[in-house]
């Protein structure tokens, strides 16, 4: 018959204090119970409401702090939200963890507030390229840049999102390529035999019919698909 080692290493265990193991197994429940600083600070950033903190204005770096202002100019130049870190359904990774521990550590206290200026896709909108900005409200409209993580947006998003900033922009944009087309349009596809006028007269005919066609087509996209401006996105929970 053989040996049954665990038997054996109970029966072992069994000759000591078995009040020592059990405070042991109690210890290691205790702490296994604790979240580590970086599960709380996971926490917070998953459920922060972008409440404002009372921070050592002395623990700062000054390059950091950004207006509320500059913050807007550049969610509606780059069509970006700006969105409590809750509504984030992106990752957080390591870069972002370690610089809210060295913040936290430099503040002495623990920090629950946040926001992220990130494009809409990253975060969880209710009906109605990545490149984040963690920040923590400072109070006063103003912001402090805590981490930056991913790819640099593509050098083409503000181009090609300018003319979505507001009606105004939508309008120089109909404008300038109206204009451009009028221009560039071969002449020999514009007169016929039979007109009579320049062709500077031509041009300005064709320009004005496509401004009116192509800003009728414009409105009638934008409400089909029910397109809203950036500068009433930058800060909405809601999809477009």
């Amino acid at each position: 018959m053989g040996v049954n080692l665990h038997t054996e290493l109970s029966a072992i265990r069994a000759k000591d204090n078995d009040l020592h193991y059990k405070d042991v197994l109690i210890g290691y429940k205790a702490l296994l119970g604790q979240n580590t600083e970086g599960e709380r600070i996971l926490t917070n950033l998953f459920r922060s409401n972008g409440n404002e903190e009372k921070l050592d204005f002395n623990a700062l770096n000054p390059s950091h702090i950004y207006h509320i202002a500059d913050i807007k100019a550049l969610c509606i130049n780059f069509r970006l939200r700006f969105l409590d870190s809750k509504l984030f359904r992106g990752t957080f990774p390591v870069e972002a963890i370690e610089a809210t521990k060295t913040f936290q550590s430099e503040q002495n206290r623990e920090i629950t507030g946040f926001k992220m200026i990130a494009p809409a896709p990253m975060f969880k909108l209710a009906e109605k390229d990545k490149d984040p900005l963690l920040m923590v409200p400072m109070g006063g409209d103003y912001y402090y840049l805590l981490a930056k993580w991913g790819n640099d947006l593509h050098p083409l998003r503000k181009v090609l999102v300018y003319p979505f900033r507001d009606f105004e922009s939508l309008l120089k944009t109909v404008f300038v390529f109206c204009l451009a087309v009028a221009l560039l349009f071969p002449e020999s596809l514009i007169r016929s035999n039979q007109d009579t006028g320049t062709i500077m007269h031509l041009r300005v005919i064709l320009f004005f019919w496509m401004f009116f066609s192509t800003s009728a087509m414009t409105v009638l996209y934008g409400f089909s698909r029910v397109k809203n401006f950036n500068t009433n996105l930058w800060k909405s929970k809601y999809l477009d």
